[in-house]
């Protein structure tokens, strides 16, 4: 599959994980996805960018247990959504304006928790949360444009929303990005939705711009090699299912695997709790984890000959 040189205004771009123990983190998702890493220095908190073949795929950073005001995810992504936890994931999205953006998320009735704010040469970067209480970054690229693969094993392929009011959460994300909602077969599960980027003969009301891409959960690319194509499926949106009181709603990244099963093995092997197991409506096997602080992220088997190690 082609490697992005951009990604378009409003598209799924980046993932990192918020952690109060980054060494312990990239052991496991070393054992797990098969990533090494570059690590920064102080100049830029010290983040660390998971990489897979030579390939930025994701971020970790360091933050305070159960960090919940003001955490900064170090490259384009926002803060933690733990709840609680010692470690949660967080998604960003693709602008051409943080400034413009941080506007829309407060006029849409969202919160800016972090920025805009300069991340040294590589973009401009905004925490924030939605009305739902779900965190979620967004990411101007200048010199790092978001994830180096998307779409392969060991990288980030989808990322999905749950929430329990699906029609404020759809309006938000609809005038912040400028997506649109619509069903979402692929994946198998009544009341689940995806976010589009516009047709090419439609005019969002955020700043996405006509590009999409073929409307299965991890496609991204049409078949020319082409990066976007109208009408694409960005990411996913779900309900919130029952559990402890106090559950939030929350962005969760996908990443790929050749074989899901064995990602799975591995992960129990390494302390992951299985959250869940099974297959989404095209018949792939698809598996939520808990890592061994608390981070929840999913893995979805990728059609294709040979992956990396744990997602192989």
């Amino acid at each position: 599959m082609p490697e992005p040189v951009s990604y378009p205004a409003g598209a799924l771009c980046w993932a990192d994980l918020r952690t109060a123990d980054p060494v312990s983190a990239e052991r496991f998702y070393a054992a797990v996805l098969g990533w090494s890493y570059v690590r920064t220095g102080p100049a830029y908190g010290h983040y660390g960018y998971a990489t897979w073949q030579r390939h930025m795929v994701a971020g970790i950073a360091r933050s305070d247990t159960g960090e919940r005001d003001g955490a900064e995810g170090r490259s384009g992504a926002g803060e933690g959504d733990g709840g609680g936890a010692e470690a949660s994931w967080i998604v960003s999205f693709a602008t051409q304006s943080a400034d413009a953006l941080a506007d829309r998320v407060a006029a849409a009735g969202g919160e800016v928790r972090h920025g805009p704010e300069d991340f040294g040469v590589l973009g401009r970067t905004v925490a924030a949360v939605d009305p739902e209480g779900a965190h979620v970054g967004f990411w101007q690229a200048r010199a790092h444009l978001g994830a180096g693969l998307f779409g392969e094993p060991s990288a980030l392929c989808w990322a999905e929303l749950a929430v329990r009011d699906t029609g404020r959460a759809d309006r938000f994300y609809e005038t912040v990005l400028g997506v649109r909602v619509t069903a979402h077969d692929a994946a198998g599960e009544e009341h689940y939705a995806a976010f589009r980027l516009p047709d090419e003969d439609t005019e969002g009301t955020g700043d996405a711009e006509g590009v999409g891409g073929p409307s299965g959960t991890s496609a991204r690319r049409d078949p020319g090699g082409a990066f976007g194509a109208p009408g694409e499926a960005v990411a996913g949106r779900t309900v919130l299912a029952a559990g402890p009181p106090g559950a939030e709603p929350f962005w969760m990244p996908y990443f790929g695997a050749r074989d899901a099963q064995r990602t799975v093995d591995v992960a129990r092997q390494e302390g992951a709790a299985v959250l869940y197991e099974g297959v989404n409506g095209q018949g792939r096997d698809v598996a939520v984890l808990r890592d061994p602080q608390g981070a929840v992220f999913a893995v979805l088997e990728l059609p294709g000959p040979q992956g990396g190690p744990g997602a192989a």
